[in-house]
């Protein structure tokens, strides 16, 4: 047994996608999820060191639960090199193998291959032959140098605990590669041959390029729609997308009455035919007898993702003759956006009278109608 330590370099700020790489969905499993359960499938990996940013470990181990190694977690730098530095501090055994937590396509061949060459040659960077041919320029020369003689540097790349720890403390400099450290040092590294499936999710096209790898791509969004409406009533406080707003009047109803909140969630649950919350939650329950409703759409989310889904938009219409919202639609929009977990981008709200017209019109009471779509990610 080659007692190793696994990194997970996890510290990046995915701004080229968007949204936390980290945390998407590929056939039901996130990116970083993916990603360890790779590496932990050697029984050489005997602890697992993950460099991600402080106010992301819990969420993160939330995502890492119930894996063969409990994940020890370090704060990561302002730089890659910083961020496995960090890492390394807690590295025992005889090697260190460092992988890109973005890089959730890794095969369990791939690690043991480079487990496997850095026992024998004390280093093993994954790579793969380049397939295009490229071209060197500069002000200097121009010249298309030997295809044959090009690979693209991946991830895992693992090196004898000693040499890098030795490879660290001659850095100079930042790189944005493990196996640079071992240039600096005049150490070649061995170039262990990988898969091109092995890819790193950087934009929206590296995550549809991972889906048809794992043939979980195509059609996935569904669409819901929730309808709810509520009697005005004096004595009762009036209650919109989570806000308190001042008003003569409030909504009448078993929890907080928010229509607003309970539209959206009627949408979601009807994206994935998951009934509707009169079902979810009965007014015949004491316990949701003035309920925050930002609370119970929380709840819905959960009930959601259990079921292979999550919220990508939400468009909310509501029917007020009074007051006039206009003021508390972007604390409303950003209380949904919270609840949901998606970008308040994502999250639209407006408001119309009815010009007088049926019971909105005449002030009796307040409808809302909200459609979203729903990621199917299982």
């Amino acid at each position: 047994m080659r007692k190793t330590t696994a990194v997970m370099a996890c510290g990046g700020h995915s701004e080229r996608m968007g949204e936390n790489k980290l945390l998407i969905a590929l056939g039901g499993k996130t990116c970083i999820r993916r990603s360890a359960e790779a590496l932990l499938s050697s029984p050489d990996v005997i602890k697992l060191v993950i460099a991600a940013p402080a106010e992301l470990f819990e969420i993160y181990a939330h995502e890492l639960a119930g894996l063969r190694l409990e994940p020890v977690f370090v704060s990561s730098g302002a730089t890659r090199s910083e961020s496995v530095r960090n890492a390394a501090e807690k590295a025992e055994g005889d090697l260190i193998l460092i992988h890109d937590g973005a890089r959730p396509l890794v095969s369990p061949e791939e690690v043991d291959l480079s487990i496997k060459d850095a026992e024998k040659y004390r280093s093993s960077v994954i790579c793969t032959p380049l397939k295009d041919t490229v071209r060197w320029q500069s002000p200097e020369k121009s010249f298309a140098p030997k295809r044959e003689e090009l690979f693209s540097i991946r991830t895992p790349q693992t090196f004898s605990l000693g040499l890098y720890l030795k490879a660290l403390k001659c850095a100079d400099k930042s790189y944005t590669d493990d196996s640079q450290l071992l240039d600096n040092i005049g150490v070649t590294p061995h170039l262990s041959v990988g898969k091109y499936t092995n890819i790193k999710l950087t934009t929206r096209d590296d995550v549809a390029a991972a889906e048809a790898i794992l043939g979980c791509g195509g059609n996935k969004m569904k669409i819901g729609h929730g309808y709810d409406v509520h009697r005005l009533v004096s004595g009762r406080k009036l209650i919109l997308g989570g806000v308190d707003i001042p008003y003569e009047k409030g909504l009448l109803g078993h929890s907080d009455a928010d229509v607003l909140t309970h539209a959206v969630m009627d949408s979601l649950l009807g994206s994935a035919a998951l009934g509707d919350i009169g079902h979810l939650f009965p007014d015949s329950d004491p316990k949701y007898s003035g309920a925050d409703s930002i609370m119970l759409l929380k709840e819905v989310c959960i009930v959601l993702k259990n079921a292979g889904f999550r919220p990508s938009n939400v468009d909310v219409t509501v029917l007020a003759q009074a007051p006039k919202l206009a003021p508390y639609i972007l604390k409303m929009r950003e209380n949904l956006s919270a609840a949901m977990g998606i970008d308040i981008g994502s999250v639209s709200i407006k408001a119309t009278t009815e010009e007088g017209l049926g019971f909105t019109g005449t002030g009796e009471g307040i409808a809302a109608h909200a459609v979203c779509l729903c990621e199917k990610i299982l």
